[in-house]
């Protein structure tokens, strides 16, 4: 029999050493807090203006290779459509395209 001798204090701090670790392995990784909603809010705003941001980029894009003969500085500026106007340009090319491959 191997008898470890410890202080009290020791065996107190060793005992709560142990507690905190257990709680750690517990929660997995996830937040100690739940978000508050307008944080949860915010990140959705900001997915969604980063999503028309690359829809913006993807129409200019096509337009681009739709008039290619114009020059860069000569593409019309996208940055005042809102989301629903984009989203019928897109629509609206698409059945463009779509008509020219028939």
């Amino acid at each position: 029999n191997v008898s470890i001798e410890m202080p009290n204090l020791d065996y107190k701090i060793v005992v709560i050493s142990l507690c905190i670790l257990h709680l750690f392995a517990l929660d997995e990784g996830r937040p100690l807090r739940k978000r508050a909603v307008s944080e949860v809010q915010l990140m959705h705003n900001l997915g969604e203006h980063q999503q028309v941001q690359d829809r913006r980029e993807w129409l200019q894009m096509r337009l681009r290779g739709i008039h290619s003969r114009l020059r860069p500085d000569e593409l019309p500026d996208l940055t005042h459509l809102t989301p629903e106007v984009i989203q019928y340009a897109l629509d609206s090319l698409d059945k463009l395209l779509k008509s020219k491959q028939s």
